[in-house]
């Protein structure tokens, strides 16, 4: 027996006003902008203290993003003058490492491969050994930076010393530079290292 499909009539349904509109309507957007498209009007239509309120507003956006610029530029001048400036902490403690690591009497007593630390962190979880230095300026006015960094090899290790002082020039100048070695049953040495 064959079987008969009957088709279905699609059913009409008469129009209604909330379905025109739903229809005709576009779906709506909440905008995330700062000023809407609506609201924006061209600067030939403002009135004079509606002009004063979006100059000021401009200006000081343009403040905010000048002092901004000034602060990040003057932070890379100290930060590369610190790190690569020839009178900086860093280069004098470069320096007086290099020299320790080419006096024949410290190489003795200390050995080779000599390293240079700053001052043993008491944390553990702390690694950065930092250079311990300070500026003074004695009683003629003159300004000094005295500064103290460890040096170490597979024999000993000593304590080294800079004593500089600003030169007419404005540069640092070596006024003592040594290094103390502990004596192990002997009597600790002291190696100067500034003399040219």
């Amino acid at each position: 027996m064959p079987v008969h499909r009957v088709a279905r009539q699609p059913v009409s349904r008469p129009l209604t006003t909330s379905t025109c509109v739903r229809a005709q309507a576009p779906p709506t957007r909440k905008r995330s902008s700062l000023i809407s498209q609506e609201t924006a009007q061209q600067w030939k239509d403002l009135t004079p203290t509606q002009k004063v309120a979006a100059a000021s507003k401009a200006s000081f956006n343009f403040t905010v993003i000048g002092v901004g610029v000034a602060l990040t530029a003057g932070l890379v001048y100290v930060v590369s003058t610190e790190l690569f400036g020839s009178q900086s902490s860093t280069n004098i403690f470069s320096d007086a490492l290099e020299r320790a690591r080419h006096n024949e009497e410290l190489i003795t007593l200390i050995g080779e491969p000599m390293k240079g630390h700053g001052a043993p962190s008491r944390s553990r979880m702390r690694r950065n050994r930092r250079i311990q230095y300070q500026m003074v300026d004695d009683q003629q006015g003159n300004e000094h930076l005295l500064m103290k960094f460890y040096v170490e090899g597979p024999l000993s290790e000593g304590t080294g010393m800079v004593d500089m002082v600003k030169g007419d020039g404005g540069k640092w100048v070596y006024r003592q530079l040594y290094v103390d070695v502990p004596g192990q049953g002997y009597p600790s040495r002291r190696i100067h290292l500034n003399k040219d």
